[in-house]
């Protein structure tokens, strides 16, 4: 079994005090077509300064079960969607919180692809059979695109079954995941 995982939201909190929908408001474009936006000079900084260590923890319910689930044996690939301007801050993160040796390998989004092509790219790169994301809009994306893989939305949102595509499937955390569909 392939499993592909997000980083951001899954294994790294996001910056304290700005809620999820504003900074979905400044990154994501939803008019009829997914598109996310690359942010300008100013912003960058800013999103540098919010992505330092510091503001940014890590998520220890998902990084305990995140060892639990490659001690089962996939191939676990982290595959994250953040942008070249973040790579310093992103290596920063890693080396301090050690958790490359969970996964057979890293992807990120050096190149500064739309993030739901970058990511549909990468699963079938890798093959991927099952793949977890906090983001419903880029899930929906890919599901449609690999009807074949297993995806489950990873929130904290009650989400009626229903309304999602038979391959998407709503978690809490990692948690769940593995005591459940794994």
């Amino acid at each position: 079994m392939k499993i592909g995982i997000d980083f951001d939201k899954i294994f790294v909190s996001q910056p304290p005090l700005i809620p999820s929908n504003v900074i979905e408001m400044f990154y994501k474009k939803k008019n009829g077509n997914l598109s996310y936006r690359i942010p300008g000079k100013l912003e960058k900084k800013v999103r540098i300064f919010s992505h330092s260590t510091a503001f940014r923890k890590p998520i220890m319910e998902n990084f305990e079960y995140i060892e639990k689930i490659s001690n089962k044996n996939p191939e676990l690939y982290l595959v994250s969607s953040r942008f070249s301007f973040l790579k310093n801050k992103t290596d920063a993160w890693l080396k301090k919180n050690k958790l490359e040796k969970c996964f057979k390998k890293m992807y990120f989004n050096y190149e500064d692809k739309q993030p739901h092509i970058f990511k549909d790219e990468m699963l079938k790169i890798l093959h991927i059979d099952t793949f977890i994301d906090d983001d419903l809009d880029l899930l929906l994306y890919l599901s449609d695109h690999n009807p074949e893989i297993k995806f489950y939305f990873l929130t904290n949102k009650k989400i009626p079954p229903n309304n999602l595509p038979r391959n998407i499937h709503q978690i809490y955390n990692l948690q769940e995941f593995y005591l459940n569909h794994l």
